[in-house]
């Protein structure tokens, strides 16, 4: 039965016969039902796992990143069906400090050395914000904030320590207390492209 087991596994269809068929002659084993048993449940689980990463990878114009797999769906359906959002990139994971919560900085600092992918950013808003002028002024970009309330228009801004989003940051996400943060509180910060192949973020509390 072994010998058979090993030869008929290579063939996806094959394989299924075989099953059928062990499983009649099972019948009055009761240690090769559980073998069979068991083997069905790991083929389910694997099968169900291929079928997610499937369903997100199906879809071309909707590139994303294999990380939003263990993205709260919550998550990921506001990106995906509400916002039609594609090009999904972790640019972030960090724990929030004290000056990301100080209404006089009023910015979430995005450090050089916690940047997941510099892909985030197309070319044209790369030369803006290596601009002396960009830099300053920033881009204006669309974030979902932890809560998953209205989204919130906040300025991507380059400075020497990383990128920051500002403008606003305070008022509309650290003072909204939905939002929950808190210093020492993990965050990831994800990127996407809406309809219009413009620039936003999610932020997710951890």
């Amino acid at each position: 039965m072994a010998q058979e087991l090993n030869g008929e596994a290579a063939n996806g269809e094959s394989f299924e016969r075989f099953l059928r068929e062990a499983g009649e002659e099972a019948k009055g084993n009761e240690i090769l039902k559980l073998f069979l048993q068991s083997w069905r449940l790991v083929r389910d689980l694997v099968g169900k796992r291929v079928a997610e990463v499937a369903t997100l990878m199906e879809t071309e114009e909707r590139v994303v990143n294999v990380e939003m797999l263990y993205m709260p769906e919550s998550l990921k359906n506001r990106i995906i069906q509400e916002e039609n959002g594609k090009d999904v990139v972790l640019v972030m994971s960090k724990k929030i400090g004290k000056t990301d919560l100080n209404k006089n900085d009023n910015r979430l600092l995005i450090p050089w050395g916690n940047l997941r992918d510099y892909s985030f950013l197309n070319q044209e808003e790369k030369s803006i914000l290596d601009s002396q002028n960009g830099a300053k002024k920033g881009i204006e970009v669309s974030v979902i904030p932890p809560s998953l309330e209205s989204n919130v228009k906040l300025k991507l801004k380059k400075w020497k320590t990383g990128y920051c989003l500002t403008e606003k940051w305070h008022s509309l996400v650290v003072n909204n207390q939905e939002n929950g943060l808190e210093m020492g509180v993990t965050v990831n910060l994800w990127s996407f492209r809406n309809n219009s192949s413009e620039l936003c973020f999610a932020l997710q509390k951890c």
